[in-house]
C-alpha cells in the first residue's frame, strides 16, 4: 500500500511539473513577440550606436570608417566646435521648459483627481474628458493647435481677436515666450490624462477609515489631504514623477510640430539636435559617430538625472542604526527625567 501512495505521489509531481513546463511554455510564446522587438530595435542599435562612438564612420563611404578612440567625445566637449556649442546649448530651453511643465503635470491632475474622486454630478463624463486627450497622436495636436495659434489672419485666435500675433515664433531666451506658452498649455491639454488616471486608482485604494480617524482626530480637509492622501499616495507620486521627468527630458515632438518654417533649424532639446542631423541624410553622414557620442552622453546624463530622482523620492525605512541610536535617546530622556520627578515629589 506505501508503494503504491509513493506511485501516486510521483505520478502527481511529474504531473505539477509538465503543467509548469506548459505554462512557461505558453508565458515564452507570448512574450517572444515583444522580446524580438525590443532586441532588434533596442538593444542591437545602442550596441551599434555604442561601436559607432568611437569611430569616424560613413554609412554611405566604408573607406572613411576607421576607429578614433574618444575623439568623437572630446569633440563634443569642446565649445569652440560650433556643432557641440549647439548642442548644450540645446539643453537650455528644455531645462527650463521642463521645471515649469513637470510641476504642473503633477500638480494639475492630482487637484482633478482628488475632485473627481468626491464623484460630483456627471463625473464620468469628466472623467472621460480628461481622458481623452491622451490618445490624441502628436501630429493630431500639431495640427490642432497649430491651425488655432497660426501667425496670420488664418489663425483661429488671430481671426476671432483681430489679431496678427506671431505665436509660435521667435528664438529661445529672446521673443519665443508666447510659443513656449502654447507647447505648455498643449502638452498639459495632452498629458494631463495619463497622471490623473494613476492618481485617482490611487486615491480609490486610500482607506476611509483613515479619514474619519483624522476627521476624529479634528483635521480637517487640507489636514487630512497633507497627512493621509499624499503620503498613502506616495508609491503613485513616485511613478508620475518618473515617468513625467524622464518623458519631459526627452522632449522633442511638442517644439517639432509647434513650429514656424524659418525656425526649423533652432534646437531647443538635444533630441531635436540628434534627429535634426541624423535626418539630413547625405549632408550630416560623415557625423555619425559624433550624434552616436552625443546620444550616449545625453543618455547618461538621464539616466543620472533619473537616479537622482529616485534616490530622493524613495521610502526611507529605520535601519537597526537609526533604532538603536533612537532607543539610546529614549533612554537618556528617561535618565534625565526621573530625578526631576523625584526632586518634584
Amino acid at each position: 500500500m506505501e508503494k503504491d501512495f509513493i506511485g501516486i505521489d510521483e505520478d502527481i509531481l511529474a504531473e505539477r511539473k509538465r503543467a509548469k513546463r506548459r505554462e512557461q511554455g505558453v508565458a515564452l510564446v507570448i512574450l517572444s513577440p515583444f522580446v524580438i522587438i525590443f532586441v532588434l530595435f533596442c538593444v542591437v542599435p545602442f550596441i551599434m550606436g555604442f561601436a559607432y562612438s568611437f569611430m569616424r564612420y560613413d554609412p554611405y563611404n566604408s573607406d572613411y570608417t576607421a576607429f578614433i578612440g574618444f575623439k568623437n567625445y572630446s569633440n563634443l566637449f569642446n565649445t569652440d566646435i560650433n556643432v557641440s556649442k549647439q548642442f548644450w546649448e540645446s539643453f537650455g530651453p528644455m531645462l527650463v521648459f521642463d521645471l515649469v511643465a513637470v510641476p504642473l503635470l503633477m500638480i494639475i491632475p492630482f487637484i482633478l483627481a482628488y475632485f473627481i474622486n468626491m464623484r460630483p454630478p456627471c463625473y464620468k463624463f469628466f472623467r472621460a474628458c480628461i481622458y481623452l486627450p491622451c490618445v490624441v497622436s502628436i501630429s493630431i495636436l500639431g495640427i490642432m493647435f497649430g491651425e488655432m495659434f497660426a501667425g496670420d489672419e488664418t489663425g483661429l485666435i488671430n481671426s476671432w481677436f483681430g489679431t496678427n500675433i506671431d505665436w509660435l515664433g521667435g528664438k529661445p531666451f529672446e521673443n519665443d515666450i508666447l510659443r513656449w506658452i502654447i507647447i505648455l498649455i498643449a502638452t498639459i491639454w495632452w498629458q494631463t490624462g495619463a497622471n490623473f488616471v494613476i492618481f485617482s486608482g490611487a486615491l480609490r485604494d486610500i482607506p476611509k477609515s483613515l479619514y474619519e480617524a483624522c476627521e476624529m482626530d479634528g483635521g480637517g480637509r487640507w489636514q487630512s489631504v497633507i497627512r493621509v492622501t499624499i503620503p498613502n499616495m506616495r508609491p503613485a507620486i513616485n511613478i508620475t514623477l518618473f515617468n513625467t521627468l524622464i518623458g519631459f527630458l526627452s522632449l522633442y515632438g511638442q517644439p517639432y510640430v509647434l513650429n514656424t518654417l524659418e525656425n526649423q533649424d533652432i534646437f531647443v532639446s538635444p533630441m531635436m539636435f540628434i534627429q535634426s542631423y541624423l535626418s539630413n541624410g547625405l549632408a550630416y553622414a560623415k557625423q555619425t559617430g559624433y550624434l552616436c557620442a552625443s546620444a550616449i552622453i545625453f543618455g547618461l546624463i538621464i539616466m543620472v538625472i533619473s537616479f537622482v530622482e529616485r534616490r530622493v523620492m524613495e521610502e526611507r525605512h529605520p535601519t537597526a542604526k537609526h533604532v538603536a541610536a533612537y532607543k539610546r535617546y529614549c533612554d537618556f530622556r528617561t535618565q534625565r527625567l526621573e530625578p526631576a520627578k523625584g526632586e518634584s515629589k
